[in-house]
């Protein structure tokens, strides 16, 4: 049964990554509202799952906490990831994202008292030396070398965030001995829309115009991206809950590597076939020593 969960969480996260390639450009503004349109429908669902699932709404205030921790953190997770996305190959950005794997995993480690084995080094030992090759570009220009930084850093907050919110499912669970894990979710989902929607209002307030917000303004960034938005609310929140669950029931130095790993690999095909990226030789290699270990620490 968790072999199957996990299999079906690579899929949505992935699915997740290639929806957020599907919104439209635009101002950051807009680009929040969209963010806070997803998080109130993945809010909504869980309302109408609690209908016939009451105990979702039945939250302790430990999860109210951790809820709250996880709206923050998805919030900044999903901001960083679409800017790096917008800013940079799908493919490498992906890395980033899936190597976000190695902080729980050694939080797992130093906190959980999780074994850490040989084969637990040389991964961590690939991952960096996959960093390396990640960014080594040795032709580019100036103006590139300004994008790449700010591509750079769009993708280590991406890193860094998307990683603690493994952690914050991780010490949850373990505190709540593997229950409550939908009504954190809940809780998270209706605390990130709540982050977005005032980020929004204070990029809205600091605006040149101040015009109500109408489909014919801002507004209408919701009904050109209704696709993405959908796919976003239920990848998001699907992925979430299944990942929650098996945080409580599975190690985290052989979850997160292999649910983050595939992800790597599904995303760079899709990279390579559906948007015709192409992938440097540096590229390939950061890429090849990444999926290395990733096989490596799950022997």
């Amino acid at each position: 049964m968790n072999t199957l969960l996990i299999a079906l969480t690579i899929v949505l996260f992935s699915a997740q990554t290639l929806s957020m390639k599907l919104i439209k450009e635009g101002p950051f503004r807009k680009q929040l509202l969209i963010y806070a349109g997803f998080t109130l429908l993945a809010s909504a669902g869980m309302l109408l799952y609690s209908i016939v699932q009451p105990e979702v709404r039945q939250m302790s205030p430990t999860t109210v906490l951790f809820g709250i921790l996880f709206g923050l953190g998805f919030m900044l997770t999903i901001i960083f990831y679409n800017l790096a996305i917008m800013s940079g190959p799908l493919s490498y950005t992906a890395f980033y994202f899936s190597a976000s794997m190695l902080i729980p995993a050694v939080t797992g480690i130093l906190a959980f008292g999780e074994p850490l084995t040989v084969t637990t080094i040389a991964a961590i030992v690939l991952f960096l030396m996959a960093f390396y090759f990640i960014n080594a570009n040795p032709g580019s220009k100036k103006g590139e070398s300004r994008a790449n930084s700010r591509w750079l850093f769009y993708c280590l907050m991406t890193f860094l965030f998307n990683g603690l919110l493994a952690v914050i499912q991780k010490f949850h669970q373990s505190r709540m001995e593997g229950t409550e894990s939908a009504g954190l979710m809940f809780a998270g989902f209706c605390s990130a829309f709540v982050f977005y929607a005032l980020a929004y209002a204070v990029q809205h307030a600091k605006g040149k115009k101040r015009e109500r917000l109408t489909f014919a303004g801002d507004g209408a960034a919701l009904r050109d991206n209704w696709l993405p938005i959908i796919l976003l609310a239920a990848t998001s929140l699907t992925g979430n809950i299944i990942m929650t669950f098996l945080s409580g029931v599975v190690p985290s130095s052989y979850l997160f590597p292999l649910v983050q790993g595939s992800i790597i690999v599904s995303i760079t095909l899709c990279s390579v076939l559906l948007f015709k990226e192409r992938i440097s030789a540096y590229g390939k290699i950061g890429i090849f020593l990444g999926v290395t270990a990733i096989v490596i620490i799950n022997l």
